[in-house]
């Protein structure tokens, strides 16, 4: 923690002499001098304590003026200005142009004292310009230079495009955010050596998978607040698995199961028990294994002190609280999000305020089914107020009023990345499948390809996909062609689809070893019979390769199909869910209806009524088919009727088993049964006869029979 403002400048001179010269001068070079989020508070509360004596001589104290240009550039950017921020730190009146320039030329006698270069514009200095290039990457910018990072993935040419292209890039990645706009455009030069070292960095976690942030932050560009206020930064940098990168941090987080708000406790090791922990008043013994610790009324505090007390001494954490509200990013965990981020993936969230908002507004949410400002009492007795924000589509605006002055506003939309998936059919054929285990199906035809292609990545997609997106078949190339489906629902993205050749794959036929004209090609080779199992697989490497186990049989029957017209209607949350035997994020969840069923809503809300009557379950990231249930009940002496509710997929293997064994030619019409006031789910009336055979099938692939479907 930093000291009293009298001893700031012997600290942060030795550590900017701690920089090596040759490294201060590239790109984020006095990034490490920077304070953390909890350090910044408390240096420009010095500084505002100190300014009325120190303005009168700032190279009194160079280091700590310097420490205020970066800190302004990486904490307070807004928009390439300085002078309204640098006012509020110090407690100032708008500062007056003569006042300015004096200021700049104390930075720019300080930056010679420090072996540093001033960054100049066509008339003159640029000290705005000089500060962010200090350390590179403003904190509020962030999570839109990652997205220019994962687009530099796939432009091998992104560093020689021109200033036209670069610019035409940068304005498809950066949407409505003019002050990331303007940061790329303006800082090109700085922006190109921070997304190569982003770029250098994730190759070397590919092939160094024991390395956890610690072991890189020295080395690059990366600080614990990307980590901590962008979670997407892992994603990027370890996708496979972004958690391994978290340091051991605590998080403040909404508990969903007890409506209350808390710390989320990282495991100790052995070595350091006994332990505890103590945050504010309250406190908690620490264990091998990760804990919670409730906070509830205390979490609404600006910074709050975490502590490690163990037998190998003291560990301090400073963590952001509340304040007077905050947002919890409820599809990863309930996780605390930066306020100060404009822009946010889209999720569900929860918004907790101390008291009640008198103006908070959105747009792009559920507004049927949430109440604005729900009063929560929690665990100590206090309240909170809380309002669920479920998104509707792909694009979200959440506007707060905080102040007569201040009115916060959070874009929120999906992430724009390309995408690979495989599935088995358009709308109700996306469940035309048994799942054998967690990774095989079984299917009667060959499995939609698709690849999502972020609008303005490529200058020619369909040259791209040609070049570079490859389709095998247990690792043979398959024929055929990459085409652009229409989806009215998709803003940012394109979607192309692989249209199988009639023959898939050519082997030359046995005995045949020469051709001798062009007309015995086709006796020459040969299609396979492609009944059996294969591994299907999409391949543009090196960032992408996604597989997809499936056994071949022979086509469904048409009468069986023609009993699934009505879906998948209400039921959809089930038959995108049902794709995968890991679980889906929500982007996933997004993309999988964008392409199976674009004409249909989707609410997360009712994703989350699911989960209350525990059909589905969130586990961290993913949603997930927790169980199927079926109830079953007698209408007459000749029929039963079930309700289901669950993986769509069983139902299919059990309409085949019943029409290929069972020989019932007839079977019942599936009805999606959607009243208000209840989750959806299915009926569909069987002959009394059928009743063990199909309750038979029913146990032994997971559903849960009652008399009751919503138990639980």
């Amino acid at each position: 923690m930093l000291t009293e403002f009298s001893n700031l400048e012997n600290q942060l001179a030795k550590r900017i002499e701690g920089i090596e010269p040759d490294l201060r001068i590239k790109a984020a070079g006095l990034l490490p001098l920077v304070p953390s989020v909890s350090d910044w508070d408390e240096f420009k509360a010095s500084v505002k304590a100190e300014w009325t004596t120190w303005k009168g001589n700032l190279l009194d104290r160079p280091a700590c003026l310097l420490t205020l240009y970066c800190g302004l550039a990486y904490h307070e950017y807004d928009d390439n200005t300085l002078w309204r921020q640098f006012a509020e730190v110090v407690g100032s009146d708008p500062l007056p142009a003569n006042q300015q320039q004096d200021i700049n030329s104390a930075f720019a006698e300080t930056t010679k004292l420090f072996s540093l270069k001033l960054k100049p514009r066509k008339n003159g200095i640029d000290y705005v310009g000089s500060a962010v290039s200090y350390i590179g990457v403003p904190l509020s910018l962030w999570d839109g230079f990652l997205a220019m990072c994962e687009w530099a993935l796939w432009r091998k040419d992104w560093k020689i495009l021109d200033d036209a292209d670069w610019n035409e890039a940068v304005n498809k990645r950066s949407g409505s955010r003019q002050r990331l706009k303007n940061f790329l455009t303006y800082n090109r030069e700085l922006a190109t050596d921070l997304i190569q070292d982003m770029l250098d960095v994730r190759e070397i976690l590919a092939t160094n998978t024991d390395i956890a942030l610690e072991g890189i932050a020295q080395a690059s560009i990366l600080r614990a607040e990307y980590f901590d206020e962008v979670p997407e930064t892992a994603d990027f940098l370890r996708p496979r698995n972004p958690e391994s990168l978290f340091p051991a941090r605590g998080r403040i987080v909404w508990n969903e199961r007890r409506n209350g708000i808390s710390v989320q406790l990282p495991g100790v090791s052995r070595e350091k028990l006994p332990a505890t922990w103590h945050i504010g008043s309250r406190l908690q013994r620490a264990g091998q294994s990760p804990d919670e610790l409730s906070l509830d009324r205390e979490a609404f505090e600006k910074l709050l002190t975490l502590t490690l007390t163990s037998t190998t001494g003291s560990e301090t954490q400073r963590l952001r609280g509340l304040h007077s509200w905050g947002l919890f990013d409820m599809d990863s965990g309930g996780r605390l999000v930066d306020q100060n981020r404009d822009e946010l993936p889209l999720k569900s969230y929860m918004l907790v305020s101390k008291d009640e908002m008198a103006d908070v507004s959105g747009s792009g949410f559920d507004e049927d089914d949430y109440q604005t400002n729900e009063r929560f009492e929690l665990a100590d007795g206090s309240s909170c107020f809380a309002t669920r924000l479920f998104p509707t589509g792909k694009r979200a605006e959440l506007r707060i009023r905080e102040n007569p002055q201040t009115l916060k506003i959070i874009h929120f939309r999906t992430q724009a990345r390309i995408e690979a998936r495989f599935f088995v059919g358009w709308g109700r054929k996306a469940a035309y499948f048994v799942r054998r285990d967690q990774s095989d199906v079984v299917m009667g035809h060959l499995p939609i390809l698709s690849v999502a292609i972020p609008n303005g990545y490529f200058n020619d997609n369909n040259v791209e996909l040609d070049r570079n997106f490859k389709v095998l078949i247990d690792g043979k190339l398959t024929a055929g062609q990459w085409e652009f489906r229409d989806q009215h629902a998709v803003i940012d993205s394109r979607f192309y689809f692989w249209k199988w050749n009639r023959k898939p794959l050519l082997e030359r036929k046995p005995g045949v070893n020469k051709v001798t004209a062009f007309g015995q090609l086709a006796e020459a080779f040969k299609s396979p019979d492609l009944r059996g199992n294969h591994t299907f697989s999409i391949q543009a490497l090196p960032h992408l390769h996604v597989e997809f186990r499936a056994e071949i049989v022979d086509r469904p029957n048409l009468t069986v199909d023609s009993c699934w017209m009505n879906l998948p209607g209400a039921f959809l949350p089930l038959f995108l869910l049902c794709q995968s035997s890991n679980g889906m994020k929500w982007d996933d969840v997004v993309l999988a209806k964008d392409i199976l069923a674009s004409d249909l809503p989707l609410s997360p809300y009712l994703l989350h009524k699911y989960a209350r009557h525990g059909i589905l379950v969130l586990r961290g990231h993913r949603w997930e088919i927790r169980e199927s249930r079926a109830e079953t009940a007698s209408l007459d002496r000749n029929l039963w009727r079930m309700k289901y509710c669950g993986d769509p997929s069983v139902l299919w293997g059990l309409y085949q088993r019943m029409y290929h064994q069972a020989r019932y030619k007839t079977p019942p019409m599936i009805q999606v049964i959607n009243n208000r006031g209840e989750i959806p789910y299915l009926q569909l009336d069987w002959p009394q006869y059928l009743r063990d055979k199909i309750e038979r099938y029913l146990k032994q692939h997971g559903v849960l029979l009652g008399p009751i479907l919503w138990t639980h």
